[in-house]
């Protein structure tokens, strides 16, 4: 759940919050779940709301920031974590989450798929799409080639 809260907000303690919030929204709910197979992607749900009621509260709140970008770093400073970091957050909401579950969560494709009611194949075919599109990021960032 910390992975897909964080896919949406980029921000490691917004999204615990997210989390805890997603909990206690679906103690509250769990009598309204009829089939209790989807109880993983039923729970991702809550949490994706969460985490986008959360991502608007915040851009109200403080429109003038963007969350999606970090501090720019001296050129020559910035490290591998935080240009591949960059990149993540300039893909769409539904490849960061891809991404995020995969590489950061280490979630099994078999994991990935109930979570986002999706076949493990097709979440092959979803992440692999994804991963080019960072590629191409990153690329057109002028990350060296020999690196991806």
């Amino acid at each position: 759940m910390a992975a897909i809260a964080y896919s949406a907000l980029s921000d490691h303690q917004l999204a615990e919050d997210a989390v805890q919030e997603t909990f206690a929204r679906a103690l509250l709910n769990l009598n309204k779940l009829k089939q209790k197979e989807k109880f993983p992607a039923w729970l991702a749900r809550i949490c994706r709301n969460i985490a986008a009621d959360m991502s608007r509260v915040r851009l109200r709140e403080f429109p003038s920031d963007d969350f999606d970008s970090r501090p720019a770093a001296p050129a020559g400073e910035k490290n591998t974590s935080e240009i591949v970091t960059l990149a993540i957050s300039k893909l769409s909401p539904a490849d960061r989450e891809l991404i995020v579950l995969r590489f950061y969560d280490n979630l099994s494709y078999e994991q990935m798929a109930a979570v986002l009611e999706k076949t493990p194949a097709a979440i092959n075919g979803k992440l692999v799409r994804a991963k080019r599109k960072l590629a191409q990021i990153l690329r057109n960032d002028g990350f060296p080639e020999v690196e991806l």
